[in-house]
């Protein structure tokens, strides 16, 4: 008769595989909000010439940057400061790649109502998640 199978045991760091999902969450209720900004304000959330894809490349860049904030917010005894870096993080990539393919295009960006609110929108994950697995 064979050995019983050991229960598998948990994995130490959950927090890495629900960052995925959280964060994909996260850039999908961005790009909802910014599509209704965009019809309230009758602007579009980039207004230069850029091309067809840069604006979904920002996006998972940003989704980046969320991801990392979860994973490093998490094991903190505080989730405040961790959130605080992710929005900032949020805005700060944005504004990068947008000075990758133009310094006009970072500067429009840099007072963007879209870009703003994907920052903060961006503090909401990292709190969420060390909230949730404190309690784990």
């Amino acid at each position: 008769m064979s050995a019983p199978t050991p229960t598998p045991e948990p994995s130490r760091h959950p927090e890495r595989i629900a960052g995925i999902f959280v964060a994909v969450v996260w850039a999908s209720i961005v790009f909802a909000v910014d599509g209704v900004l965009a019809v309230v304000l009758d602007r579009d959330p980039i207004e230069l010439p850029v091309g067809p894809f840069y604006g979904v490349l920002a996006l998972g860049i940003a989704m980046l940057a969320v991801y990392l904030g979860i994973v490093f917010t998490v094991p903190a005894p505080r989730p405040w400061l961790g959130a605080v870096a992710t929005a900032a993080a949020v805005y700060l990539v944005t504004l990068a790649s947008g000075a990758l393919v133009d310094t006009s295009l970072a500067l429009a960006q840099a007072g963007s109502p879209f870009v703003l609110t994907a920052a903060v929108l961006a503090a909401a994950p990292p709190i969420a998640c060390w909230a949730y697995f404190a309690r784990r």
